[in-house]
């Protein structure tokens, strides 16, 4: 976006806020009121989450960094072997990345300056 100029492009026309989804995520539409929340929240960026079932088993969770004590996303690949079972309790790690995105266009471009 940076490069082809694309995000400036959007800026100059008033473009704030970017929803984008995964393109198997065929569910996905963007919902006015998440829009209003995040808009108010002033986050730089939000991701769409929702609660696990065991079809979710295989899928990124969120979990707690105990570190900083912020949210991560962790995938399957970043877990090892011995932990695949906690990896897939849903009982445990309760939530799962939608792959819908909200991004603040203006963060955006403070980042990349």
């Amino acid at each position: 976006m940076l490069g082809s100029g694309t995000l400036d492009k959007l800026l100059e026309k008033g473009v704030k806020y970017m929803f984008v989804s995964n393109s198997d995520n065929l569910g996905a539409t963007m919902d006015l009121k998440i829009l209003t929340y995040f808009a108010q929240s002033k986050a730089p960026f939000m991701m769409e989450v929702a609660t696990r079932t065991d079809a979710d088993k295989k899928g990124g969770h969120l979990a707690k960094d105990t570190k900083t004590g912020g949210l991560l996303l962790r995938e399957s690949a970043q877990c090892p072997d011995e932990d695949e079972k906690a990896f897939q309790d849903v009982t445990r790690y309760k939530y799962f990345n939608t792959n819908n995105l909200w991004v603040d266009l203006v963060a955006l471009k403070g980042i990349f300056e």
